[in-house]
Formats: C-alpha cells, sequence, structure tokens
C-alpha cells in the first residue's frame, strides 16, 4: 500500500496528500523576545515588592519587558 492509499483510508482529502515535494523553510532560526519579557517582569515586581510598590515594580518591568521584545522582533525582521 502506498502513502496516497493510506492517507485515503484514513479520511485526508486529496489536498492534503503529500505530492513529493519539500517545503522551502528558512535555514535561519528566528529570535525569541520572550525571556527578556518574562525576566524583565519578575525582575520589575520583585525590585517593586523590595520597595513596597510590587504592582508599580511589575508594570515596570512590563514596559521594559515590552521595549525590549519589541527591539528584538525588530532586529529579527530587518536581518531578513
Amino acid at each position: 500500500m502506498n502513502d496516497r492509499e493510506t492517507m485515503g483510508e484514513a479520511g485526508a482529502t486529496r489536498g492534503f496528500v503529500a505530492k513529493g515535494r519539500m517545503q522551502s523553510t528558512s535555514s535561519r532560526s528566528p529570535m525569541a523576545g520572550g525571556f527578556l519579557l518574562t525576566a524583565s517582569i519578575l525582575v520589575g515586581a520583585v525590585a517593586g515588592a523590595l520597595r513596597g510598590q510590587a504592582t508599580a515594580g511589575l508594570l515596570a518591568g512590563l514596559a521594559v519587558g515590552f521595549a525590549l521584545s519589541l527591539a528584538v522582533w525588530l532586529i529579527d525582521r530587518a536581518r531578513g
């Protein structure tokens, strides 16, 4: 039994059956800024709690993390 018959028996329509061509994928892996966002929120919350203003620290960390993540995204986008 070949792949098309197997996929057909599984209920896949003709549009979903692979035609033997590989999809082109980028050899470059994208950069990720999620760690920067998470770390800055946590650091901001802890720093704010030490000063008695945990919410203000969390919001400041969120703003800094968002700016850093946006910068990472823009740099990655410019790279190609």
